[in-house]
């Protein structure tokens, strides 16, 4: 019963409030970043600890919820891969991040600001442990659980839709292309997980790409500190 009741608050309840609260007006300025990321690490600790529980009360292994180590095949195929990859984003965000144009810059700071994108050393320290909830969290949550947990109800096919509609509802809305590219990254990892049966590669995916854009973000925001002390 706690299986369904925590598959019910990922595909309806979380959504469904992230949705409310991201398509009404707020007269209210937002809180601060660093109060922002200590509650989502909370959030995503506390709901890790109920996967903890029924894991422990039903004897789910590793492999279940797709965290055996890759040895080989195509778990380890994707994550070698996924490690490649990112590390060349990462690398080729960091090493270009100086040749944008003041334009293109202000607009980048604006959306990363819009975004909650860190921007002072402490806001980034915490995004790193925010980040890495998010990424590895949200997987074992939205893929690994719920695919567990739903598959033998809808099916595997229902459970990757069921959770790519939820997580991409779970990011908000802004508009529609965002929501439309909210849920069909999400439904594209669902069905990664079920292809490959690893959440090794999503996480790297997952962790690296949301860090590419911090750490883009901050550098530019160094760079714009830089050129107002020099003027």
């Amino acid at each position: 019963m706690i299986d369904l009741a925590l598959a019910f608050y990922l595909v309806f309840i979380l959504p469904g409030r992230t949705l409310w609260h991201s398509t009404r007006k707020h007269d209210k300025p937002k809180r601060p970043l660093v109060t922002r990321y200590l509650r989502s690490v909370r959030d995503i600790g506390l709901t890790l600890l109920v996967l903890l529980f029924i894991c422990w009360r039903n004897g789910y292994s590793a492999a279940d919820i797709g965290i055996a180590l890759p040895a080989a095949g195509a778990p380890l195929w994707c994550l070698i891969v996924a490690v490649l990859a990112m590390s060349a984003l990462l690398i080729g965000s960091c090493l270009t991040s100086h040749k944008i144009n003041d334009e293109k810059r202000a607009a980048m700071l604006e959306n990363g600001r819009e975004s909650g994108m860190p921007t002072n050393a402490a806001e980034m320290r915490l995004f790193l442990v925010l980040v890495l909830f998010i990424g590895a969290g949200w997987e074992l949550l939205y893929r690994g659980f719920l695919l567990l947990a739903l598959t033998p109800h809808i099916g595997t096919w229902g459970a990757v839709v069921a959770s790519g509609l939820a997580y991409g509802a779970a990011h908000g809305y802004k508009n529609p292309k965002q929501i439309t590219l909210s849920i069909i990254s999400a439904l594209l990892f669902a069905a990664g997980y079920a292809l490959s049966g690893s959440l090794w590669w999503l996480m790297v995916i997952h962790i690296v790409l949301p860090l590419t854009g911090a750490i883009s973000v901050y550098q530019l925001h160094k760079q714009e500190e830089a050129n107002h002390a020099l003027s």
